[in-house]
């Protein structure tokens, strides 16, 4: 018996809160598989840590282009279960993940054939170039995997199931943390494979997992139910995907290049600078988590209620997503304020890097808030469909705005390193306040089912 998962006549509040807490612990357990993972891979060596952080980028973006993609899963999904149309959701699910399937195989083939390439252009030492493609061939070839795990966590998101993908989130970490030492250094009957046993025990870790998943998604036991019948590629659904997929998929690449270049910025001032920023970074990987655990509810929400076409119910659900996390995040930011120096000190041990994150921190708890707020709104837009203004908007506030400002202020302006952390400042407050003045318009709520 299908359950009814249609969210449009509860309350919003409680139900943010329901859908957005499993979605932030399941980041929380992401975060903290990071560290572990790069904790036992430290053990090897330096050459070994070296080749991950060599591999991470392509991989970010690699990955970040398909949850792009993904997004189109839990919008479609969202929409038809609110308007509650037979078995479309039902049909919408299927054909993402015929879509993840060829997507993964895609970009599988081009990363074996340009990977290596693409690797070598950072100019690593020939060793850390070893590893690092050793690495990254064994992650590549497990992208089904990934494409496939991505795709279920999304359509389960798209009928208001969170906690599903939080039980996944935590088992497949569980059994990474479990399988990192046992495959890197050998135990037991485990062969020892250094680095190549961390990318063995991620690509193992989601096969299980998209194994249990798939049995759940064809079994149809969570309100879903993954159709053979509708496996055809059926061109009309492509195209949605790819509408809204494409644009989404540009907005999560556009993050990671603008990293990488802000990355630049930070590295002209020198190692203590840079020290600082890693730390706030990973920070800053803490605060995000309410602003990520609200933007991904608020685009559930949304896109049943426009699904359901109870528009004016879409709209008063992301500005009462928008008060609660700003709420939320203002307190945060108070905390950062006060307690800027214990937060900091733990990971350093250069008094100049302890003053320099602690200042950087104290700004960037601010700039989160609004970040917050941004990240919101563009989760109700993807809710909506509309990923090509969510693509712009990030655009603007990344590359019109933060890169420009914050080399202007460090490095025109004689500010130093704290223009960096000011023009973060000022293009999160002015990126937010120019898309929620856009927002305010309405122009946003259209189905995308139709």
């Amino acid at each position: 018996m299908k359950i009814d998962r249609d969210l449009t006549e509860k309350a919003i509040l409680p139900t943010l809160i329901s859908l957005s807490w499993p979605i932030m612990v399941g980041e929380g357990m992401q975060l903290m598989y990071n560290i572990v993972d790069t904790f036992f891979v430290g053990q090897l060596g330096s050459e070994q840590l070296a080749a991950i952080s060599l591999s991470f980028p392509l991989l970010f973006l690699l990955f970040s282009i398909a949850a792009g993609f993904m997004i189109s899963g839990t919008t479609l999904v969202s929409q038809y279960t609110g308007d509650k149309s037979g078995d479309d959701a039902d049909r919408a699910a299927s054909q993402t993940l015929v879509f993840a399937v060829v997507l993964s195989v895609i970009f599988m083939l081009v990363g074996f054939l340009f990977g290596r390439e693409l690797l070598a252009l950072m100019n690593p030492e020939p060793v850390v170039l070893e590893y690092a493609w050793s690495y990254f061939s064994i992650v590549l070839f497990g992208a089904p995997m990934t494409f496939v795990y991505f795709m279920f966590s999304s359509v389960l998101r798209g009928i208001g199931d969170t906690k599903t993908p939080m039980v996944f989130k935590i088992f497949t970490v569980g059994i990474n943390v479990v399988l990192d030492p046992l495959l890197i250094f050998g135990f037991w009957f485990f062969p020892e494979l250094g680095i190549e046993g961390a990318a063995y025990a991620t690509v193992i870790a989601r096969l299980v997992s998209v194994i249990i998943g798939l049995f759940i998604l064809f079994k149809g036991s969570r309100g879903i139910k993954v159709r053979p019948k509708y496996f055809v590629p059926d061109f009309k659904i492509f195209w949605k995907i790819m509408k809204i997929g494409v644009p989404a998929s540009i907005g999560t690449s556009a993050l990671s290049i603008a990293m990488t270049v802000m990355t630049f910025i930070v590295t002209s001032f020198g190692t203590y600078v840079l020290a600082a920023w890693g730390i706030v970074s990973r920070v800053a990987s803490v605060i995000r988590l309410p602003s990520i655990g609200f933007s991904r509810a608020t685009s559930v929400l949304v896109g049943q209620n426009i699904g359901a076409e109870k528009f004016e119910k879409a709209e008063k659900t992301a500005w009462k997503s928008v008060n609660v996390l700003f709420g939320i995040m203002v307190v945060v930011a108070f905390v950062g304020l006060v307690f800027a120096p214990y937060i900091i000190e733990p990971f350093a041990d250069e008094p100049e890097v302890i003053r320099i994150g602690v200042e950087y921190l104290r700004i960037a708890v601010f700039a989160y808030t609004f970040l917050g707020i941004q990240m919101v709104i563009a989760g109700a837009l993807k809710g909506a469909g509309r990923t090509g203004i969510q693509m712009f908007f990030r655009i603007f506030t990344l590359w019109i705005l933060q890169i420009p400002l914050s080399y202007y202020l460090s490095h025109v302006g004689g500010w130093g390193p704290s223009g960096i952390w000011w023009g973060i400042f000022i293009a999160k407050l002015v990126g937010v306040t120019v898309m929620a003045l856009w927002f305010r318009r309405g122009t946003w709520m259209r189905r995308v089912i139709e």
